[in-house]
């Protein structure tokens, strides 16, 4: 597994992670922040410190997470602002999509694996799961179709729900490390920190924008009006960069290492997760109002 974070073992979006925006030529408009707080995330069931690697918001007060160090996909209240269920899973899982209103799809990429959970009566259900044919990492959904990720060799593959591939893109001369995927109606969106770009495509994979104002790209989101916000670990900010990926503009900066990020239109709350090097792991979800 590739070594993005320095973790004890290897591994290594309402805003969902896939909108129905139209996302052309959409200018950056600017903004206030003010910081609402954090979110202590480490439960009593932890082993480790807590690597929260993707995350998606199924309702304005609910928010699920991934914890790869700790193996775990947790729900978070964010009225009460507490975890209020915790499930262990197989491996290490990285990022995390909304199918339906009551169903998630988590990449497990040491075992090259999809696996598919449920919501009920608030608790986590583990589903079935689909085994695919690498490093899976990025993963996004839209209109039964998920779109995801890979590493080693670098490609995205687009699946029915059985797991059907639909397309496979492959990544020769477009990625290098494609480690978060995001899309909407009319576009697929790609992180990457080793080409250092976010890169969009169109369902049928074909390059139709580079963003390279960027030094380390990671998670993204996009915002209920086209645009998408990217954490860059390498200069410590997240930023809105246009839907067409013309531009781009820096919305919170002076943070530990942003690595994952989640945007809520309702309530125009940003939501992201640090892996700061000086303490080792942040055990919070970090909270900010962009006005």
């Amino acid at each position: 597994m590739f070594n993005l974070f320095k973790t004890e073992k290897s591994l290594g979006t309402l805003t969902q992670k896939t909108l129905n925006t139209e996302c052309q030529h959409v200018q950056i408009k600017s903004r206030q922040s003010s910081h609402e707080g954090q979110i202590c995330v480490k439960t009593s069931k932890d082993e480790y410190g807590c690597l929260i690697a993707g995350m998606t918001l199924l309702t304005p007060d609910l928010l699920i997470i991934t914890d790869c160090q700790n193996k775990a996909v947790k729900m978070v209240d964010t009225s009460s602002q507490s975890v209020s269920d915790q499930l262990q899973l197989d491996d290490q899982p990285w990022d995390i999509t909304t199918v339906t209103s009551t169903e998630l799809a988590v990449t497990l990429p040491n075992i090259q694996t999809i696996q598919f959970i449920s919501i009920s009566s608030n608790k986590l259900i583990k589903k079935h799961t689909v085994k695919v044919d690498g490093k899976c990492h990025g993963i996004s959904s839209y209109q039964g179709k998920l779109v995801v990720s890979f590493l080693n060799p670098a490609k995205f593959q687009i699946f029915d729900m059985n797991g059907t591939i639909l397309t496979t893109i492959d990544g020769k001369n477009i990625f290098q490390n494609p480690c978060y995927i995001t899309c909407n109606r009319s576009s697929i969106y790609v992180s990457d920190w080793g080409m250092k770009t976010v890169t969009k495509l169109n369902w049928q994979g074909d390059v139709i924008g580079s963003y390279s104002g960027i030094s380390d790209p990671t998670g993204m989101s996009l915002s209920d009006d086209g645009t998408v916000f990217v954490c860059d670990m390498v200069r410590n900010v997240i930023e809105e960069i246009s839907g067409d990926c013309s531009t781009g503009k820096v919305v919170l900066q002076d943070l530990k290492t942003p690595v994952a990020v989640c945007w809520c239109g309702e309530t125009k709350k940003l939501y992201y997760s640090c892996n700061d090097w000086n303490a080792k792991y942040d055990n919070f979800l970090h909270i900010h109002n962009l006005s």
